[in-house]
């Protein structure tokens, strides 16, 4: 879990980077205005320019860490979820069905290899689940094939 904090921190301190770094190019730009130097004004966004690619850098490093650490967690989950539901019992009729729409209302957006996973059953089984939800009107498929709850 600290990983994600850390990358949480991280984007933070990105996004404040680049709110702090906008301000100050702002008033650079104001004073070589002032001054009436076109030399001074493109040195200014020129510097300017380099500290932005790396601080969106560091943002774009820390969103892929978070997105990492949300793997890991899914991973996680469907792991557990498998091992607790693979004790020899069979879901009540119906009960497969509630859990992937539920899941999909939860998760939209989600492929269906995830949505197999946070319910712990074989992709196989899931893509029949998604055919029954689709066909009753409970769930969308996208072009992209992500489902969405209608």
């Amino acid at each position: 879990m600290s990983s994600i904090e850390d990358a949480i921190q991280q984007l933070e301190t990105s996004a404040s980077k680049l709110k702090q770094l906008s301000v100050e190019e702002s008033r650079a730009i104001r004073d070589a205005v002032k001054e009436a130097t076109k030399d001074a004004t493109a040195k200014v966004k020129a510097e300017y320019k380099d500290k932005k690619a790396k601080a969106r850098q560091e943002a774009r490093d820390a969103e892929k860490s978070i997105k990492e650490a949300q793997t890991r967690i899914q991973k996680a989950l469907g792991s557990e979820q498998t091992a607790t539901t693979s004790g020899g019992k069979r879901a009540k009729r119906g009960e497969r069905e509630a859990q992937f729409v539920a899941y999909v209302k939860d998760n939209p957006g989600s492929r269906l290899a995830d949505i197999a996973r946070g319910i712990g059953v074989q992709n196989s089984a899931a893509n029949g689940l998604a055919k029954k939800a689709v066909a009753a009107g409970t769930v969308k498929k996208s072009a992209e094939k992500t489902y969405t709850a209608v």
